[in-house]
């Protein structure tokens, strides 16, 4: 049946079930029931009686808690994929949160006794259960021992000679100015080169800086387990510093079970922005494709930005044309400064750095991020002047959020009435923070429906922090 293989489908993009046969898929689905909701209806209430699980199989939706004062607070938003009500039904607890539609929803139920009996049955699925709520736990953990001041840049050297160190000094500097915080720059494990350039004693703990950033020259016994220096490092600095930028000089493996090393994954915890150096030449390298994909599986998307700067460090790699995959661009600089005995303080910026240097500091705390995706036809295959839908676009996300920035791109859709279909589409995107989310993504998606029907479009499409939705 049709609407039997639907809920297939839509149990095999959860985490819990997609380990699961196509048999043991249809045992379970034949026991789910298919609920819709209109955007701002409830799906549940906080305090409801925890009884039953939800897979989300289209739409987004709030989690949302009522404090003490009665002022409402959104804590997550979910998508397709995502499940709620699981940590109810183990606890048999009420619900600890209201969920509503944020727009048109689908939702596959299941409920508390069958549920509990797929567990007892499949425990692959209780594996995978286990898994989410340590997560839950850690990232939980991780934001109660996180500093609510502290933002701290990981700069990654992916292939040599990309100047990191230069790079990351002036950034600290920048940063130092701009915020006029307390800032501190190092590299990770060993700060070797760091030492070297700057003709710092080695004894010395911390270089105390008179006008830009500080240095952190010893990351403790060089004897000790690197998880136990990390964790030494990150006491030390964390409470003492509003922005931390370090440099990493290592190179980032994964053991068979596709695990980081400990110390690395607890860097990442603390980390809101990661920059990758590249040359133009390796934008599309195996090697800086793989370090992204690692990276993404270790971070928490809506809270940590990802960005890839290459660096034309010759004459002759600038004659690479810049790749629209990448987010900032670093033209040939003949004299690039570097790093020298007792200039460090005082390391000159080229222009085109600090234009970068301002726009990332800015994006530090808009760690989340919306895409609206314009079309160029209409009735499937009726070209338009997308450009002026684009336009209204931006002026409508910079009112809200600051600023937006717009993209050509190539796109392609399934149409009920035509079938598979591919265009030209702009996507139009900002950074914003957590609380502008909270605050303006009704606004949002109330926007992108009036597009849907004035450009007469089957579906438009949005992506919040980097996840494809239909509207």
């Amino acid at each position: 049946m049709k609407i039997s293989d639907n809920a297939i489908s839509a149990l095999r993009q959860s985490a819990l079930f997609k380990q699961l046969p196509k048999e043991v898929l249809q045992t379970i689905a034949a026991k789910t029931k298919l609920r819709q909701f209109f955007p701002d209806e409830t799906i549940v209430w906080q305090g409801d009686p925890s009884d039953s699980l939800y897979v989300i199989t289209n739409g987004i939706v709030a989690v949302q808690r009522m404090g003490a004062n009665h002022q409402t607070q959104t804590l997550a938003y979910l998508m397709p994929g995502n499940t709620f009500g699981e940590v109810g039904i183990l606890e048999n607890q009420p619900r600890s949160a209201t969920v509503k539609a944020i727009t048109d929803v689908d939702v596959r139920v299941i409920r508390r006794e069958h549920f509990m009996e797929v567990l007892h049955r499949h425990p692959v699925v209780a594996i995978e259960l286990a898994k989410m709520l340590g997560r839950y736990l850690v990232d939980a953990n991780r934001r109660m021992a996180r500093s609510a001041k502290a933002r701290m840049v990981l700069i990654l050297n992916v292939f040599e000679g990309q100047g990191a160190t230069s790079i990351g000094v002036m950034l600290a500097n920048c940063l130092a100015e701009k915020t006029s915080a307390r800032t501190v720059y190092t590299e990770y494990p060993v700060p070797q080169k760091l030492i070297a350039d700057l003709g710092i004693e080695k004894r010395t703990k911390l270089y105390k800086s008179k006008h830009g950033s500080d240095f952190l020259i010893s990351l403790d016994d060089p004897a000790l387990p690197d998880v136990v220096k990390t964790t030494f490092m990150l006491d030390n600095i964390i409470t003492e510093y509003e922005n931390v930028v370090i440099t990493l000089n290592e190179s980032l493996d994964e053991d068979a079970d596709g695990n980081l090393d400990q110390d690395i994954v607890m860097l990442l915890d603390y980390v809101k922005q990661i920059i990758l150096l590249t040359p133009p030449d390796k934008v599309k390298d195996a090697q800086l494709v793989n370090v992204q994909q690692m990276l993404r599986k270790h971070i928490r998307r809506d809270e940590v930005q990802i960005f890839t700067l290459v660096n034309s460090t010759s004459e002759e790699l600038q004659h690479y044309p810049a790749d629209a995959g990448t987010d900032f661009y670093i033209p040939f600089i003949p004299d690039f400064p570097s790093l020298k005995v007792g200039e460090h303080e005082k390391l000159p910026v080229p222009t085109v750095l600090q234009n970068i240097f301002e726009m990332l500091i800015d994006r530090l705390e808009r760690s989340n991020n919306i895409g609206i995706f314009i079309p160029t036809t209409i009735d499937v295959d009726k070209a338009i002047d997308a450009k002026p839908y684009v336009e209204r676009t931006l002026n409508f996300l910079a009112e809200r959020f600051g600023g937006a920035t717009s993209k050509q791109a190539e796109g392609v859709w399934n149409s009920e009435q035509a079938g598979l279909v591919g265009e030209t589409v702009y996507v139009v995107y900002t950074y914003v923070t957590h609380n502008d989310m909270n605050r303006h993504l009704d606004e949002v998606i109330e926007y992108v429906k009036s597009l849907k029907k004035e450009l007469r479009q089957e579906a438009m499409a949005m992506e919040i922090n980097k996840k494809l939705t239909l509207i």
